[in-house]
């Protein structure tokens, strides 16, 4: 574990504290040393807590602060418990809205595998509430989405980010999910048929998951879940090879899963995958990042040499990348740098280069052009991002 004087003038005293009481929490720190540090450094309360909503953990915050009685201010504490009860009441309709749609998909014929979400939180935190989710997850096979769509439409949810039916099979070739909201609970559930877009490497979709499920009974209803070394390689599909390590969360989450199966990585189907589709060095740089951080031991096998840069970025504000797509030169720089090798590095050019012209959701959608006239959409596509480059960026204007 890296020492906070060796890493002082990388992170500020607001990081630091968010940093202590994420040790705290797996008694890799104590609480003297975090009041110690609270009584001994000037800290703005209001920017740790832009800090903790930029990388999703309020809630997990404010379970530390209470659990173990720590000397912050009370209105931060306040502010903070009231996120911590939105975010328990949020999960929980979660959690009811997403058995649900398992029950009502499982009477059609349609198995689908949930993670992330609050059945991460229920599986591997002390409590439902700590950990914030934005949607609900499913792991599906490609052949049962337009089942599962139908399903969607007759309950009344409404398409976010999807295809007209003619395309959809296109639209299977080369993106990961699509997206419907929940108007009553203004939830949003994600299918994912594959964990990563193209441009983002190759990953194992629901064939390698199924073998590998089990059913998963709560309070809110039944789940079926995956054991925790394929759950585990789930979690990193997104976290360390989509995200790249750049959320705290995500850290914190891969420490839960470890604290609860400390031998899980001892899997030699971990590497086998890891090596097989090309995220070694994500997977490595990743949990080396937060052992130094956080001190969850990782097998030697695991561990890879950490730059200033790599250090900076778990806990980076603002975060180290805003969005996650091929057009995105944060993005792209750290991909090209944590590519395995040579080859990978020159598919990465090859496939972002081409996504500049297969057409998104938001491009099928927008010109509306019958089916037939699809290739069209290659040639449309490259203009509509340079269009949308020179607009502000917002989050219901995704340059993709």
């Amino acid at each position: 574990m890296i020492p906070l004087k060796e890493i002082a003038d990388i992170y500020s005293n607001e990081q630091l504290f968010l940093l202590l009481a994420s040790r705290l929490y797996f008694s890799t720190s104590s609480t003297d040393e975090l009041n110690d540090f609270i009584g001994s450094h000037d800290i703005d309360w209001k920017l740790v807590k832009k800090i903790a909503k930029t990388h999703g953990i309020r809630p997990f915050i404010y379970h530390v602060i209470h659990k173990y009685q720590l000397n912050v201010p009370a209105d931060f504490k306040s502010n903070l418990e009231d996120d911590y009860n939105i975010a328990l009441k949020r999960n929980i309709a979660k959690a009811v809205v997403a058995a649900k749609i398992t029950n009502g998909l499982t009477k059609l014929g349609v198995s689908v595998i949930s993670y992330k979400g609050p059945l991460l939180a229920l599986q591997y935190y002390e409590n439902m509430a700590m950990r914030e989710s934005v949607d609900i997850d499913f792991i599906v096979d490609q052949s049962d989405v337009v089942k599962i769509e139908d399903y969607f439409i007759s309950c009344g949810y409404q398409a976010k980010e999807t295809v007209p039916r003619g395309y959809l099979k296109l639209y299977l070739s080369f993106f990961r999910d699509i997206v419907y909201r929940i108007p009553e609970y203004n939830l949003n559930v994600e299918i994912h048929w594959a964990l990563l877009n193209r441009f983002a490497g190759k990953y194992p979709s629901y064939k390698l998951f199924k073998p590998h499920t089990i059913p998963h009974q709560t309070m809110y209803g039944n789940f079926t879940t995956l054991s925790p070394v394929y759950e585990f390689l789930a979690i990193v599909s997104n976290h360390l090879v989509k995200d790249m390590g750049t959320k705290f969360k995500c850290h914190i989450d891969i420490a839960c899963m470890l604290t609860k199966y400390p031998d899980l990585l001892n899997d030699p189907i971990i590497l086998e995958i890891a090596r097989k589709y090309c995220f070694e060095k994500k997977l490595k740089k990743g949990l080396s990042m937060m052992e130094e951080l956080i001190d969850i031991n990782i097998p030697e096998s695991y561990r890879r040499q950490l730059t200033r840069e790599d250090i900076a970025v778990p806990l980076a504000y603002p975060i180290a990348i805003s969005k996650f797509q091929f057009d995105n030169k944060a993005y792209m720089k750290r991909s090209f740098a944590l590519q395995d090798n040579l080859k990978n590095k020159v598919r990465l050019l090859t496939t972002c280069f081409l996504y500049f012209f297969v057409p998104s959701h938001i491009d099928i959608n927008k010109f509306r052009l019958p089916v037939i006239f699809y290739p069209v959409l290659f040639i449309l596509r490259p203009f509509r991002l340079i269009f949308e480059w020179f607009r502000p960026a917002s989050k219901d204007n995704p340059a993709r």
